[in-house]
């Protein structure tokens, strides 16, 4: 103590007796006007839920009328984009084979039935020999049926013999349909087959068309690649890019507020300025029990081809028409530790009344207020926190 005595400074005695009047409120003040500041109010607690502010920090509250606006009853909630999959085939070949050639690239967009790759099939120019065979015989069997018809309805030939001639044409015509059935087997469709029938073609080289239109999304099919039916991965995947879809987990509390057939607008972070619009189709039957949420999934639009697939999407549905309430800005309303919610009333342009209200959704900069406030009422539409806040700290 001696030690920190002994090493203040020394202040002259003029000094000293200056700055106990500045404390004390002597001197020139003292003996005559009082400071503006000191004539100044105190910001603090004046009462129950009573708020007394400088004229500074009323200017700084933003004092101002309560209002009504239209508020759009809306849900919100995340998921990604994804290929609509009953539009999206894996096109494999119906046939083991080894790929001969491959006719289109990733990102090309494809028409239905145009041909996607080519397989080499060992087996295939069997088959068309069976049928080109089987063709001949059902042809020659159907002219020989119609000839014995002929003669027998002239007692030509004994019944006998047409009935056997029908026998022959039955057969032919088994035959036949079976041969095709094996052609269909390889995956050719009528016009192959047809061309192999006509022309008396014997080819090993299997063409693989596209089920539907849509764009090529992967390939992995290249010359002399040994595939088979269903042996991942799809030597190509075709997909309609027309229409996505977008998935999404929402809480199951939500439930009611979805149903078939909702409208939805899509945002994602690559196009910020743009809308696509869809509509629900699918609400899960389950709910997923860690988190308490629903799956759906909702059809979008896309015609300019700009969404991929996994993109990050949020999506806004509307409930019904909006309609105008109480509201008040974000920053009017306190959340106090009690967990209620509060706003500071203007009874004077200094003093301020804490009323308990009850928010609801939020729009903008704006929230709905359900219940504590009328329109016209006059508050502090800026610092509610700060009020709330300053009321706790100065009642100590």
């Amino acid at each position: 103590m001696n030690f920190m005595l002994n090493t203040l400074p020394k202040i002259p005695l003029c000094a000293l007796v200056c700055l106990t009047f500045a404390v004390s409120g002597c001197g020139e003040h003292a003996a005559g006007e009082t400071p503006a500041a000191a004539s100044a109010p105190a910001s603090g607690k004046t009462g129950e839920n009573t708020l007394q502010i400088t004229a500074d920090q009323a200017k700084e509250a933003n004092v101002g009328p309560v209002e009504s606006i239209a508020f759009e009853h809306k849900r919100e909630a995340t998921g990604y984009i994804d290929f609509n999959q009953e539009s999206a085939v894996q096109v494999f070949t119906p046939y083991q084979g080894r790929i001969s050639t491959v006719r289109v690239k990733a990102g090309e967009d494809v028409r239905a039935g145009q041909v996607l790759y080519t397989v080499l099939i060992p087996d295939l120019p069997q088959a068309a020999a069976t049928l080109i065979s089987t063709a001949g015989i059902l042809k020659q069997a159907d002219e020989t049926l119609e000839r014995a018809k002929v003669l027998a309805e002239a007692k030509s030939i004994p019944l006998k013999e047409l009935q056997q001639n029908i026998s022959d044409q039955q057969a032919a015509e088994g035959n036949y349909q079976a041969a095709l059935k094996v052609m269909t087997l390889f995956g050719l469709d009528p016009k192959d087959i047809k061309v192999i029938e006509d022309k008396h073609r014997l080819d090993n080289e299997m063409p693989v068309r596209s089920p539907i239109a849509g764009r090529v999304t992967s390939r992995a099919a290249a010359p002399g690649l040994l595939v088979q039916p269903g042996n991942a991965p799809a030597p190509v995947t075709v997909a309609d890019i027309n229409r996505l879809w977008m998935i999404a987990n929402v809480p199951e509390s939500e439930l009611a507020a979805y149903h078939l057939g909702q409208a939805v607008s899509v945002h994602v972070q690559a196009y910020p300025d743009k809308t696509f619009k869809g509509e629900i189709n699918y609400i899960s039957d389950t709910v997923d029990p860690n988190v308490h949420r629903i799956a759906l999934r909702a059809v979008i639009k896309d015609p300019e081809h700009l969404l991929r697939q996994q993109m990050l999407a949020s999506f806004e549905i509307s409930l019904g028409d909006a309609t105008r309430t109480v509201a008040v800005p974000v920053n009017a309303v306190a959340r106090e530790t009690d967990g209620s919610f509060s706003v500071w009333i203007a009874k004077t342009p200094t003093v301020f009344t804490r009323r308990s209200v009850t928010p609801g959704i939020h729009q903008g900069d704006s929230v709905e207020i359900l219940s504590g406030l009328k329109p016209g009422e006059s508050i502090a539409r800026d610092k509610a926190l700060y009020l709330s806040n300053l009321y706790v700290t100065s009642g100590r």
